[in-house]
């Protein structure tokens, strides 16, 4: 379940608490997202909750917010103070004021960098290092994947965001329904459990239940696709209940045995049989890193190119090459395919003021992602 506010239109050239707004660097559920300068030259990141529809929303971003204010941890996204605005007036938006992190979403990172097993073992410790620290303050962050966490510009480490249905004893009810916030593909077992059970009583999700949404998160870095994989919510459900997921080593044999391993054990439906805490995957992923070799520097996915995906075949032959490709999954930038000059069809004329070789080609078929080819090929088949 999503907030899903109305985004708020905040004019760059706006003060905001003595934040001056530059730009909007983006919105989702719980709130949107600016840029803004301090009076200093400091950049910040400003997150807008509509204090009407926000209500317990915005109550429990504050109580998260002073919780963890005295943290400081390089890969845990600093909360820094919030305030009502306008304030002159009747206040529109609860603003919380942020530590701005220059870089791009794991996700979209790693879409585009095609990262090597080195950087994403790199990128899985510093999140469990961040979740490590959380959890020290007793706070679960309820809702790990790839968009809350951000890969930063300079150095490349990670960096855990976006705290807005975390919790802690005592804290906030968000909802009056049993079942927690969060993103179901990311849900643990013992979550979905207490929901198929029909308990009464609200699901208090705690340590464990990030590190399951970790290794989802990791399985779909080294492999490019969720370790539970349906045709819809029942069925998903049923997987993460009671299938064993394919170790992502099988899916990708670019992908070092040891942190197939480690992924497997966080995907462990028993949430005492994955790591005992955060810091004790951060301890393995720091000592395999310790161990690499020369292969953990190799991209995990083939890069995309003009050749990469063919529309043709019979639809169960698609199916059956993207549940189990001959070669690792592709990522990184798409090349643009080169146009071959094409002569004018007989009796065609050229455009007015272009020579006849200037003619424009016909549209070529543009590539079908491999992820995508899976969707097709499953609605073919439904």
């Amino acid at each position: 379940m999503r907030l899903n506010p109305p985004s708020p239109s905040i004019a760059p050239g706006t003060v905001v608490g003595g934040y001056t707004v530059e730009r909007k660097l983006g919105a989702g559920g719980y709130g949107t997202v600016y840029l803004a300068r301090e009076r200093e030259g400091g950049l910040f990141a400003l997150k807008f909750l509509p204090v009407e529809e926000a209500g317990r929303w915005a109550e429990r971003e504050v109580s998260i917010l002073l919780r963890l204010q005295h943290l400081s941890h390089p890969h845990v996204v600093r909360l820094l103070s919030h305030t009502l605005w306008p304030v002159a007036e009747e206040p529109e938006f609860l603003v919380i004021v942020m530590e701005y992190v220059r870089g791009a979403p794991l996700d979209t990172w790693a879409r585009e960098v095609n990262p090597t097993a080195r950087a994403v073992a790199g990128v899985a410790r510093d999140v469990a290092g961040a979740l490590a620290a959380v959890h020290g303050e007793g706070v679960v962050h309820r809702d790990v994947k790839g968009s809350n966490v951000l890969v930063r510009a300079e150095d490349g480490r990670a960096v855990l965001a976006d705290f807005g249905v975390g919790g802690y004893p005592g804290a906030p009810g968000i909802t009056r329904h049993p079942f927690l916030p969060g993103t179901p593909e990311y849900r643990s077992p013992e979550a979905w459990q207490h929901r198929r059970d029909g308990a009464s009583m609200k699901y208090v999700a705690g340590p464990a239940d990030d590190l399951w949404a970790l290794g989802v998160m990791l399985y779909w870095l080294l492999t490019d696709r969720y370790p539970f994989e349906a045709p819809d919510d029942v069925s998903l459900v049923d997987a993460i209940l009671a299938r064993t997921p394919s170790a992502p080593r099988e899916v990708n044999p670019r992908v070092p045995e040891v942190l197939s391993r480690v992924c497997l054990r966080l995907l462990e439906k028993r949430p005492e049989a994955r790591f005992a805490d955060a810091g004790a995957l951060a301890t393995e992923l720091t000592e395999a890193l310790a161990g690499a070799e020369e292969a953990w520097d190799v991209p995990l996915c083939d890069f995309y190119s003009v050749h990469t995906a063919t529309t043709k075949g019979r639809a169960s032959d698609l199916l059956a090459w993207a549940k189990a490709p001959h070669q690792p999954p592709r990522r990184g930038p798409r090349p643009k395919r080169a146009v071959a000059e094409v002569p004018p069809r007989a009796g065609a004329a050229a455009p007015e003021g272009r020579a006849p070789s200037e003619v424009a080609p016909p549209h070529p078929r543009a590539p079908i992602p491999r992820r995508g080819l899976r969707v097709v090929a499953g609605l073919v088949l439904a």
